[in-house]
């Protein structure tokens, strides 16, 4: 249990990070690529391979009932969502957009605690209240020097809101599908429909579009950022409750404000390190506090829709050899 539990942890950690540097590699493509063409052309490159990995291992068979909350699913978190997130990076400062995106976290556990999914406890309502805090900080007292930069700072902090407000509600539209679904197999159908959305909208700029080198950055946020982050975010969000693990994007703002400090030269200020400390707290309070979560215990015994793995099975294959345990 203990070491199931470490793996879990580090790949958390480890996602944070690549979603972090994500900031960075979505400022320097933006700065060829329109968001809707950059956006478009992320998830071009990323479905055939989470589309190959899912049917490798659990299968693309769903239930006709299951194509509906997909659809919803991944109109709202890789349409919109993606397009918010890609929107308020090219605006803003990576800072402001990064501590912004921090406020998914008290959004979903909030959510999650009215809606019975999760209880929160004194202490995680403490670190929710310290991430807050935080990007509060960071967005009135220490940002207003590197937002001077920004081409349009009120539209980028505006998108940061809506794509962290999306970032929440498609933790928690995920969690109930993860749990029937095998992660990969629910990422790769949303990432489907997100592109019926997504292609569209993108042909319409990619002819006025000039693409150089700096749209190479479109396959850090496809493979690593996609592949991999998005496909084990879905399953820690099945396996330990939407509010646990949204609170691990409190350390983004920290990651991405020192990235692109020593990476972009972006302004760093005091005030920035303060409202990321505070940010970390939140992290560890939240951690400690003792959240508990209460989704339906996770089936071992029933095949998946696709008939072809039982969820313990596709849980081996996809993660750590922990997981062929039994669960909490």
């Amino acid at each position: 249990m203990a070491r199931r539990g470490f793996w879990q942890e580090a790949g958390l950690w480890l996602t944070i990070l690549i979603w972090s540097l994500n900031f960075l590699a979505v400022k320097i493509g933006v700065g060829d690529l329109p968001p809707t063409v950059f956006t478009a052309l992320r998830f071009l490159i990323a479905f055939p391979a989470l589309w190959l990995l899912a049917a490798r291992q659990g299968g693309m068979r769903v239930a006709r009932r299951e194509l509906l909350p997909l659809a919803v699913s991944g109109l709202i978190g890789i349409s919109v969502y993606q397009y918010l997130f890609t929107s308020s990076i090219a605006w803003t400062d990576v800072a402001s957009a990064a501590v912004l995106m921090t406020l998914s976290p008290a959004i979903g556990a909030v959510w999650g605690h009215l809606s019975h999914a999760d209880r929160l406890r004194p202490g995680n309502w403490l670190g929710v209240g310290l991430g807050i805090a935080g990007a509060a900080i960071v967005i009135l007292a220490g940002g207003q020097s590197a937002r001077a930069i920004a081409p349009h700072p009120l539209l980028g902090d505006l998108a940061a809101l809506g794509a962290a407000t999306l970032w929440a509600i498609y933790g928690v539209l995920s969690a109930p599908l993860v749990r029937r679904m095998p992660p990969l197999t629910v990422t790769a159908w949303q990432s489907l429909f997100g592109l019926a959305a997504l292609v569209p909208a993108g042909a319409l700029e990619l002819g006025r579009t000039h693409i150089g080198w700096p749209a190479a950055a479109v396959l850090y946020s496809a493979l690593p950022v996609t592949v991999f982050g998005l496909t084990f975010w879905q399953g820690a969000t099945g396996r330990l409750g939407p509010s646990r693990v949204l609170v691990y994007l409190n350390a983004e703002p920290v990651i991405a404000a020192l990235a692109a400090a020593l990476l972009l030269h972006a302004p760093l200020t005091v005030w920035i390190g303060l409202g990321g400390v505070l940010s970390l707290t939140g992290v560890y309070l939240a951690r400690v506090g003792g959240l508990q979560h209460a989704g339906a215990p996770v089936r071992e015994a029933e095949e998946w829709p696709s008939g072809r793995l039982t969820e313990q099975e596709a849980m081996c294959k996809m993660g750590p050899k922990d997981d062929c345990l039994s669960r909490d």
